[in-house]
């Protein structure tokens, strides 16, 4: 039987609720429901309970867990049955132990009137029993319903109790913003989302980039422009950076879990998202492929036999049939991931996206630019025959997490399109 741990290093957690024996979880929240039940008898409000799944919440430390505790307050979500909040300390030096705390938590539905009511246990692992924590998990969940789950840290390599949960939840969430190492997590990602056969794997930044995706396909949309398509040649995404000489944090309110100061994620799920859309090949031997992650600068040359392409016969120009020069591309592009030092924005959200495209020798480009405000862009087309006039249009900053993860918990099926794009993002990386 599982002891919690005693002794002066025992933390005090009073965001996390009653803490009691492990053994002794299903007993203290059976009598949390009967007091809730007396308080609507009382009151005037009506509680909803719901057991929809199990929400585990992996975090590699207690502040990252009292952040994402108090983030519930605004998670809209009416499907969560229970939520396990796992604390991992796997430091070889700390003695084992296992703490666990237990509470109900509610947010209104309709009008506070009416509330969704759910369960938390909050469980905190220290040394060796950390290693041994899909074992002390496996008690809590409620059965008979699916496993979400959500790593709020790096994806790591060799790390079996991540794997294991992996496998046993319907849906594993993650946060590539958060990443410490975002290639090496993004990597390491992509070969998990290859093993996975009954898991849906979801990313809250790709849901950042929706709305680039959006724009950039709304220029297509229009008849006259659509030509313009199998011509681009070029792709440029740029992504916001600090100043070097800089200590300014713009990461909302300094989150635990907010990342790496220089975190291309978005950038590259972007420039991968436009690869797969215009059928483009990565050239593996162009000598001028580049790629900085320190800074976040990455070059690819790539090859393409989508579209007319537009070739100056030899012999045609030397007889002079093409007197003035004639831009022409033979199924070759480039696609460029820069940094942009954009102040008061947070690290690696998009600033620009430009496709720069020649159709029967002439050059048009369609860009969506970022303005100053942060919560708009402008959205630009220049055509041979001049440039149409800027379009200011809404575009959200760094979306919270937990605004986003509102959406994953509704999604039952898997994300093909993402998934897809993260093995373009794993190839991108690995052809340079």
């Amino acid at each position: 039987m599982t002891k919690v741990s005693t002794g002066n290093t025992e933390p005090r957690l009073p965001w996390a609720g009653k803490q009691v024996r492990m053994e002794d979880v299903e007993e203290t929240l059976a009598e949390l429901w009967h007091l809730s039940a007396d308080n609507v008898r009382i009151g005037q409000n009506i509680r909803v309970r719901t057991s929809v799944l199990n929400f585990v919440i992996c975090a590699p430390n207690l502040a990252a867990a009292q952040h994402a505790s108090a983030g519930l307050r605004n998670l809209g979500s009416t499907h969560i049955g229970r939520v396990i909040l796992l604390i991992l300390n796997p430091d070889p030096g700390a003695p084992p132990g296992v703490s666990t705390w237990v509470t109900l938590r509610s947010f209104p539905i309709v009008s506070d009137m009416m509330r969704h009511t759910f369960e938390q246990v909050t469980v905190l692992l220290s040394g060796s029993a950390a290693s041994a924590a899909d074992t002390i998990l496996q008690p809590l969940f409620k059965p008979d319903l699916p496993v979400y789950l959500w790593w709020l840290q790096d994806v790591p390599t060799d790390n079996p109790l991540f794997h294991h949960l992996a496998n046993s939840s319907s849906r594993v969430i993650v946060d590539s913003h958060g990443f410490f190492q975002p290639e090496a997590s993004l990597m390491q990602l992509a070969q998990i989302s290859r093993a996975l056969r009954d898991s849906a794997l979801s990313d809250l930044n790709w849901s950042r980039i929706t709305h680039w995706r959006q724009l950039v396909a709304q220029f297509f949309d229009v008849p006259a422009y659509q030509r313009y398509l199998e011509g681009v040649f070029r792709i440029e995404v740029e992504h916001s950076v600090l100043p070097t000489d800089s200590a300014e944090d713009t990461r909302p309110a300094r989150s635990p879990i907010a990342g790496a100061t220089v975190n291309a994620t978005r950038a590259l799920l972007l420039a991968a998202w436009l690869k797969t859309s215009l059928n483009w090949h990565i050239d593996p031997s162009h000598p001028d492929n580049y790629r900085d992650p320190e800074t976040g600068a990455y070059t690819w040359h790539t090859l393409h036999r989508t579209g007319p392409l537009h070739f100056i016969p030899t012999e045609e120009t030397a007889e002079g049939l093409y007197p003035e020069p004639v831009i022409s591309h033979s199924g070759e592009g480039t696609i460029f991931v820069r940094p942009r030092v954009q102040p008061g924005l947070p690290p690696g959200s998009i600033c620009l996206v430009r496709l720069s495209s020649t159709v029967d020798g002439k050059l048009a480009t369609f860009t969506v630019n970022r303005t100053d405000d942060r919560e708009h862009a402008l959205t630009v087309v220049t055509l041979p025959e001049g440039a149409s006039p800027p379009r200011t249009v809404p575009i959200p900053g760094t979306q919270p997490a937990i605004d986003l993860l509102h959406e994953e918990l509704e999604i039952i099926g898997r994300d093909h399109l993402y998934e897809d794009t993260l093995q373009e993002v794993s190839q991108l990386l690995s052809e340079i």
